[in-house]
């Protein structure tokens, strides 16, 4: 086979193969994900970076639900920095590396106050399995949601247990932006 033949096959193949690598993961249109708002016992831990227009932060992130009460755990780079959120309906605690503990009504202001990261966590409980928070939404297609002013794409899903749940999230909202990768998802029967 002449060289240049050779050559084409082989440019052929890589781009081929690199097409499908990139290819998102995405549940088949037949699929719903529906049965995930029966999801309230799991843990799911991974990543997130955090961006606004001042800085930009990442961090390992451990996420348990239990019902409507959560615990966040927060691991910044290199260990450098952690923060764990527990919280409940009305009732939120968040206790920094240092021991210091602080408490509020939402952990979206918490969050704020004293991480400096504007994340939607009320919204983001919903979000993480799929799907949309309660209150409006302008659905833009399957994985592709605008919710409080957020747009909210699910990039990539994994199976678990005979349910299709994110595996990479991406939101944005103006300035802000976040992206939530989960690498390890454990679901719990109710109690």
């Amino acid at each position: 086979m002449p060289s240049y033949l050779k050559l084409l096959l082989l440019s052929s193949l890589v781009l081929l193969l690199s097409a499908c690598s990139s290819q998102p993961n995405l549940p088949a249109a037949t699929q719903s994900l529906e049965p995930n708002t029966h999801l309230w016992h799991w843990q799911a831990q991974g990543r997130i970076a955090f961006a606004n227009e001042k800085n930009s932060h990442s961090a390992s992130l451990d996420w348990q639900q239990n019902g409507y009460a959560y615990q966040l755990q927060i691991l910044g780079p290199l260990g450098q920095g952690s923060a764990r959120l527990e919280g409940e309906p009305f009732k939120v605690t968040l206790t920094t590396s240092d021991g210091q503990q602080v408490a509020a009504s939402s952990p979206e202001q918490l969050l704020a106050d004293h991480l400096e990261w504007e994340l939607p966590l009320s919204n983001m409980v919903y979000w993480v399995r799929g799907l949309a928070a309660p209150g409006k939404v302008v659905q833009i297609n399957q994985q592709t949601l605008i919710q409080n002013g957020w747009k909210v794409e699910w990039r990539r899903f994994t199976q678990v247990d005979g349910y299709q749940l994110p595996s990479l999230l991406v939101a944005e909202k103006g300035h802000l932006s976040f992206r939530l990768a989960i690498n390890q998802w454990q679901l719990f029967p109710a109690p």
